[in-house]
């Protein structure tokens, strides 16, 4: 399983970011429902029981609640070449506050700990992976859209992710949702209920699993 950890972005604010890229040739632009904010990269996790440890990690994330606005474009790349068009979000200390949460949870999972990227955490939305656009194009997409801010919206939930790889490219699918309110599900060692087998459904906790 490859995972990562991050935000949902809104669907309505999703499909009117998701025309910026689309319209530009050569750049595969990112479909409006696997659009998100990533919090922690994890990458890949073979064993199930190291699915369950990271998942009661960041059950145990606490964090405030916070409104967040996506604001401006930038891209990753050289001075050669785009690599990634993305959307900023305003300032928001409450969301960087998460993201330290969230990867000091994770630095304490033994099994996973070594692997995690430690750069400094960039808030970005991907809108499109650059195939063949030349930098001078992606570059006025940022200058075209320098004004861009979309509606405040809140953050009370964040995921657990599988990235899957298909023929039309990746599919990101939510396993766990984690905030406020959230159902805790039975660990990986308990037997749940009947009650229970719906709440945590969507992670296999099943040691060598792949899904």
């Amino acid at each position: 399983m490859r995972l990562f950890v991050g935000i949902p972005i809104p669907a309505d604010i999703a499909e009117d970011l998701y025309p910026i890229a689309r319209a530009m040739r050569g750049l595969d632009a990112q479909t409006p429902k696997n659009m998100h904010l990533t919090l922690k990269f994890i990458g890949n996790v073979d064993n199930g029981l190291t699915a369950a440890v990271i998942d009661d990690a960041l059950h145990h994330t606490r964090f405030t609640p916070f409104d967040l606005q996506i604001a401006g474009l930038g891209m990753f790349g050289t001075a050669r070449k785009a690599r990634i068009l993305w959307a900023g979000v305003q300032p928001q200390p409450l969301l960087t506050q998460l993201a330290h949460r969230v990867e000091t949870a994770l630095f304490r999972c033994d099994d996973i700990s070594n692997q995690l990227d430690r750069r400094k955490f960039a808030p970005h939305i991907t809108l499109g992976r650059n195939r063949s656009a030349s930098r001078a194009a992606v570059g006025q997409a940022v200058v075209d859209h320098a004004g861009l801010l979309s509606r405040s919206f809140r953050v009370e939930t964040f995921c657990l992710y599988q990235s899957i790889s298909t023929g039309e490219g990746p599919v990101y699918q939510v396993m766990a949702h984690y905030g406020a309110g959230i159902t805790r599900r039975p660990a990986a060692t308990e037997k749940p209920s009947v009650s229970d087998v719906d709440a945590f459904a969507d992670i296999d906790f099943t040691v060598g699993s792949e899904r």
